[in-house]
């Protein structure tokens, strides 16, 4: 399959190697990567094997790659503002287009734009850093949930959930992509957050403290209130499931607080806003979740 990466951060360097891997054609649009991935290629070192990628095909403009089969965006939503200007000259009339950003609405956001093409949305449950110039870490293999915006999967989409388990990606699809997304904000919303809010700290010590290991526990349950509000059912043993998980990763950076220390945007509205405003419409209270989102905005502001 023809598929252009949009965003070769952590999550387009690795998904992206990951299927050049097994032999599609795939094409990154790069920024400041450029001339190391021309020189070195890619390398990911992996929970199942490190791999090296010496011949990438690599662009600065995304007119260089042209219309393509998958457009997968991997960019932060913060940098929306650019993503249609960035994803024009690769879709096509017949171009599938898949999401894998984080929190909710990035699914309408394509949709609104690009009416006439697939949009999916992919949540991913994975453990990635971005170590140096076209290098990525993975501690935690994951795997990743996939839907289609507006209704059931298409055999298209299936086709597409098949050619990612090839690359060993471990992909799920599924009929309810908004569901998906509430169950991917019940990790995100407690330990993106709190890794900031808490004074720059790994998942493990939030694990480690009890006050913050319930607080956490307290974000989750809002956000399953949240869930159900909306017609939405998530069994509360997940939370525990969720803190199992947490637990098996060590010390792990989320990818916000990565972002934070980093200087760059986080992505403040699509996790923590575009809940909480949900959540109120439905007649919630989430003081928890007020408070956190509330706490980021200020945090992350100059970002």
């Amino acid at each position: 399959m023809n598929i252009g990466i949009i965003g070769a951060g952590a999550v387009g360097l690795y998904y992206g190697g990951r299927l050049q891997r097994v032999g599609e054609d795939v094409h990154f649009l790069l920024k400041s990567d450029f001339d190391a991935i021309r020189e070195n290629g890619i390398r990911i070192r992996a929970s199942d094997g490190n791999f090296h990628l010496p011949n990438v095909q690599g662009y600065l403009k995304s007119e260089e790659i042209g219309p393509v089969d998958l457009a997968i965006v991997a960019l932060k939503a913060t940098s929306n503002e650019i993503l249609p200007e960035l994803l024009a000259p690769i879709v096509g009339p017949d171009t599938a287009i898949l999401s894998l950003q984080n929190g909710l609405g990035d699914d309408v956001f394509l949709k609104e734009r690009f009416p006439s093409n697939l949009i999916l949305g992919g949540l991913c449950f994975i453990c990635l850093n971005r170590v140096g110039p076209g290098m990525v870490e993975n501690y935690h293999l994951g795997s990743i949930a996939m839907g289609e915006h507006g209704g059931p999967v298409s055999p298209r989409t299936k086709l597409i959930g098949e050619m990612l388990n090839r690359a060993g990606l471990n992909c799920r699809v599924s009929d309810d992509l908004r569901l998906m997304q509430w169950k991917k904000l019940v990790w995100n919303v407690p330990f993106n957050g709190l890794s900031i809010a808490a004074g720059e700290v790994t998942t493990d010590v939030i694990i480690g403290d009890e006050g913050l290991c319930g607080l956490a526990r307290g974000l989750m349950e809002e956000i399953i209130a949240a869930a159900t509000a909306l017609g939405m059912e998530i069994d509360r043993d997940f939370i525990d499931e969720q803190i199992d998980l947490t637990r098996s990763m060590g010390e792990y950076k989320p990818s916000s607080l990565v972002d934070f220390q980093a200087e760059r945007p986080v992505e403040v509205e699509a996790i923590w806003g575009e809940p909480l405003r949900q959540a109120v419409q439905a007649g919630l209270d989430v003081p928890k979740l007020e408070t956190l989102y509330r706490l980021l905005r200020i945090l992350c502001r100059d970002r």
